[in-house]
């Protein structure tokens, strides 16, 4: 089975620009950008950016080990 070409998912980012988040109830038109800096600062999003970060963590640590395994057997096979 074929892998994901992350060069193809590049655009994926973009797409998700247009969908709203959905995380709270609330107008968010209208804000200055005052209110937006204030707003992005709120705990939820404090948290859920958090989650973000550990997420992209892990899964770089994972695919370097999985790598270093890869090329331990092909080092191996020779």
């Amino acid at each position: 089975m074929k892998g994901i070409d992350m060069k193809k998912l590049a655009f994926l980012p973009l797409v998700l620009l247009n969908f709203p988040a959905f995380a709270h109830q609330g107008d968010h038109t209208g804000m200055t950008m005052w209110e937006i800096v204030e707003h992005v600062f709120e705990t939820d999003h404090i948290v859920f950016a958090a989650i973000a970060v550990v997420t992209g963590i892990v899964c770089f640590r994972a695919g370097r080990r999985a790598e270093a395994r890869a090329h331990g057997r092909k080092d191996n096979a020779k």
